[in-house]
């Protein structure tokens, strides 16, 4: 009798947890397990906001997914394109593979909520790719403004957007980076601000109100200033625009944050 195919896609937490118990539950005969995913590694998540600023190097983050898999398990590194369930088959960009059985762990996608422009010009702490994206470019703005001759000070400001887990986390390992960053580059401390916005009325909801309150104490004694209650409404599109959007914001009650990354509504 020939052997089911149980194909997985995708090996983050949900994928790879998958196949390491299949391999384990199943024998070497009694089916065929193939794992796909676009990049020969897996990465640790919950890691990423350190690798976002730079407190941890993204080489920390990852492993390679043959370190966990063993013979009993195929690898194809590929990405998907379409599942064709009429017929039980997964398009791959270099081929298809046809299955018995289909696991579905491709991961998330980040939220913008609507918000314009967010998609397009703002960072997310998704993936190892783009952890390193936000930590050179975080690096990059100090390194600008301590050669440039004439000050933008706007380069030395960071807003991130949401006080959840992720984001107080991120704003965490910031806290412990900028003063690193800034005696690299000879800058004072007191140019550089970390803003958190939310739009919720509180930080961290769900959590212990006194953790929350520790966290809160932690963060803006390290420099952090939090806007909670303040929902982000869009994102500056042309950093040549943002002096003409100086002027309208002083008659108006939108507060810029940073010129080219976002403007928020005040209560």
């Amino acid at each position: 009798m020939k052997k089911p195919t149980i194909v997985v896609l995708g090996a983050g937490y949900g994928g790879l947890m998958t196949v390491t118990r299949l391999q384990k539950a199943l024998g070497q005969n009694e089916a065929e397990i193939v794992l796909v995913n676009k990049n020969d590694y897996h990465y640790e998540t919950t890691w990423l906001h350190e690798a976002s600023a730079g407190t941890l190097h993204h080489d920390r983050v990852r492993y390679p997914i043959k370190s966990v898999i063993n013979s009993k398990v195929k690898f194809i590194q590929d990405s998907v394109l379409e599942v064709k369930t009429e017929n039980k088959k997964v398009i791959l960009e270099n081929g298809e593979i046809s299955y018995d059985y289909l696991v579905i762990g491709l991961g998330p996608e980040s939220e913008t909520f609507g918000i314009q422009g967010l998609k397009e010009y703002a960072f997310s702490i998704s993936n190892v790719n783009t952890a390193r994206k936000i930590r050179d470019h975080i690096q990059l703005q100090f390194a600008t403004y301590s050669t440039e001759v004439e000050k933008n000070e706007d380069r030395l400001t960071i807003v991130v957007g949401g006080a959840g887990f992720t984001g107080i986390e991120f704003l965490g390992e910031l806290a412990n980076r900028v003063p690193e960053l800034c005696k690299e580059y000879d800058i004072d401390f007191q140019k550089v601000r970390m803003y958190c916005v939310e739009a919720a009325p509180a930080v961290l909801p769900g959590f212990d109100p006194e953790l929350v309150d520790y966290a809160v104490s932690y963060l803006e004694k390290k420099g952090v200033e939090f806007k909670i209650g303040t929902p982000i409404k869009g994102q500056l599109l042309k950093a040549s625009s943002w002096q003409k959007a100086k002027m309208k914001w002083k008659k108006s009650k939108r507060e810029p944050l940073y010129g080219q990354l976002a403007y928020v509504e005040t209560p």
